[in-house]
């Protein structure tokens, strides 16, 4: 159903998340009890810190991860729920699959009543191929995940943020939307594609008291790419490019995407905050 903004009138005043009813230093310690976060890709690596770092701030999650992937975040929700005392949902998506986008929301729709406050969008592929030989079944590939899915992902979970004015949205894209890299037109071309696409959500959706920034991360230490970012001869390439002379962590980019996410960050938005250990400054 479209919606009708003719009647939309600005306002001066923001309309913060309202924090839960809680006292003291529980309130201190766990700021974001009694709200959701939804984090796509959180199976594992960063999605997966991210989900911890909403979890131990009180959030209760609505987490995604593809449908062959699904053991895995199960077993990180369980420990998630362990931990921190909080609910965790567990969805099948790719975001490839617009049917399972609908459902995804659906699904959210019917267990968060007024729909999730936070959404990170954090699931993304890479492809390592040199233009000249790419397909076009490999283009889509990269930008229909990348791209394509995650802003329609974005819309279906936004209009329940647009109904109660309010809400916060963080694009996980990366350094190479900002300066390219070779062997990754398509990765680079989406990546760039989600940080302007951030803006003009910003834009568009401010007056629904809806923020969108995003994270873009350097390569990032994980334990999917370890192997690789440790080769010799990928160290050598890479990490002089890098002012500080080291990768990030999944946790320097939970820690950025949560700072983002929530009111300490409540007049930034059309952001891009670019985790990178300073290889786009030079």
């Amino acid at each position: 159903m479209a919606i009708d903004i003719t009647k939309e009138t600005p306002s001066v005043r923001p309309v913060p998340i309202p924090p839960p009813a809680v006292r003291g230093e529980e309130a201190a310690a766990r700021p974001l009890l009694g709200q959701w976060a939804m984090v796509t890709g959180a199976g594992r690596g960063i999605g997966e810190e991210i989900a911890r770092q909403f979890a131990a701030s009180g959030a209760s999650l609505v987490l995604t991860e593809l449908p062959d992937r699904l053991p895995l975040l199960e077993e990180s929700a369980a420990a998630l729920r362990r931990e921190h005392g909080v609910q965790a949902s567990c969805l099948p998506l790719d975001l490839r699959r617009f049917e399972q986008i609908e459902a995804a929301a659906a699904r959210i729709g019917g267990e968060v009543e007024a729909g999730v406050d936070y959404l990170v969008n954090n699931a993304g592929v890479n492809l390592l191929q040199p233009a000249l030989s790419l397909t076009q079944e490999e283009w889509d590939f990269v930008v229909d995940i990348n791209l394509k899915g995650t802003f329609f992902l974005t819309r279906e979970v936004a209009k329940a943020m647009v109904r109660k004015k309010r809400g916060s949205i963080v694009m996980i894209a990366s350094q190479h939307g900002v300066v390219a890299n070779e062997n990754r037109a398509p990765y680079c071309a989406s990546k760039a594609g989600l940080i302007h696409l951030s803006k003009a959500l910003a834009v568009e959706w401010a007056k629904y008291g809806i923020r969108v920034n995003t994270v873009s991360p350097t390569f990032v230490l994980t334990e999917a790419s370890e192997p690789h970012l440790t080769d010799p001869q990928f160290l050598r390439a890479n990490l002089p490019k890098l002012p500080l002379r080291k990768f990030a962590t999944p946790e320097d980019i939970a820690r950025s995407a949560l700072f983002l996410a929530t009111d300490a960050a409540g007049m930034i938005t059309g952001h891009n905050l670019v985790v990178d250990g300073g290889w786009t400054a030079i």
